[in-house]
């Protein structure tokens, strides 16, 4: 039985240019030069995926929120959310794409992943919280779980459900391409995360088992394909020297097979999964 992957488009975002790529080095300066940055990207989409599996539905991040623009959503001293512009509307929220599919966010979600806890891929959390288990590395999980440090590093803890607390993926699987383990998703092997940290600590991208090709859903590793193929990193994450280290793994596992790469934010993503277009690096 094939496996069926749908992308939902929770809004979209404008960035100061310097987040999308710097050079690597030193962590403050590119922070600095971040926050001096004026003028906005064009819009680039926030994606969640639905990955529809013999063994359930299995979501891979969750996207943002109508809520995200509503006074009071993020603490006043978040200085990150001066510096991007998200336009959702009011009906693009998850639970209610997932409804007008006929799939009850409670009941009808098996799991979720999350590639990190940014908020722009943790959005949805109270949409599906209850239920579905919720997963995400340990590696990230220590990074984050502490309010303050996660709200610094770009999440938004006080919009989590009470009580939040994921389940923790099991690095029991086998080595995967440059991947000496993996997180098994599915019984079948199907489904699987890799770690491609660096956007933030403990970071995990998906691969997709198809019967014909394989996919790989890589959050935020790179926010484009040109951008991978370039090995050009993201502009203010705290390992940019990791961060390029996943992006060499992504390229030397697509290098070996038939993958379709699919970006968190890239308009692109929804034409590649229709026509299978493979990824090929140079």
């Amino acid at each position: 039985m094939p496996i069926n992957i749908s992308i939902f488009e929770t809004g979209s975002t404008r960035v100061r240019p310097s987040l999308m790529t710097q050079p690597p080095g030193n962590v403050l300066l590119r922070r600095i030069r971040f926050l001096a940055d004026r003028g906005f990207t064009d819009p680039i989409p926030i994606f969640a995926f639905l990955i529809e599996h013999p063994e359930g539905n299995f979501m891979f991040d969750l996207g943002e929120t109508p809520r995200c623009n509503q006074p009071g959503y993020y603490n006043w001293w978040q200085i990150g959310q001066y510096c991007v512009s998200v336009d959702i509307k009011p009906d693009q929220g998850l639970g209610d794409q997932l409804r007008a599919r006929g799939i009850d966010p409670q009941n009808d979600i098996k799991a979720v992943i999350l590639s990190h806890l940014h908020s722009d891929h943790a959005g949805g959390l109270p949409d599906v919280y209850g239920k579905p288990e919720i997963y995400t590395s340990q590696a990230h999980w220590n990074a984050f779980k502490s309010p303050f440090h996660a709200t610094i590093e770009g999440a938004n803890p006080k919009a989590w459900p009470k009580g939040f607390q994921p389940s923790i993926l099991k690095p029991d699987g086998p080595a995967i391409g440059p991947w000496t383990t993996s997180y098994p998703i599915t019984t079948d092997g199907k489904i699987v995360a890799v770690d491609t940290p660096g956007h933030v600590p403990g970071h995990v991208s998906i691969i997709i088992f198809d019967e014909d090709i394989t996919y790989l859903l890589v959050g935020d590793a790179a926010y484009s394909l040109d951008l991978l193929d370039k090995e050009l990193v993201d502009g203010i994450n705290t390992e940019p020297l990791v961060a390029l280290d996943s992006q060499r793994k992504i390229k030397e596992f697509c290098r070996g097979r038939d993958v379709v790469v699919l970006p968190s934010h890239e308009y692109d993503s929804v034409r590649r999964l229709k026509t299978k277009e493979v990824y090929r690096p140079t």
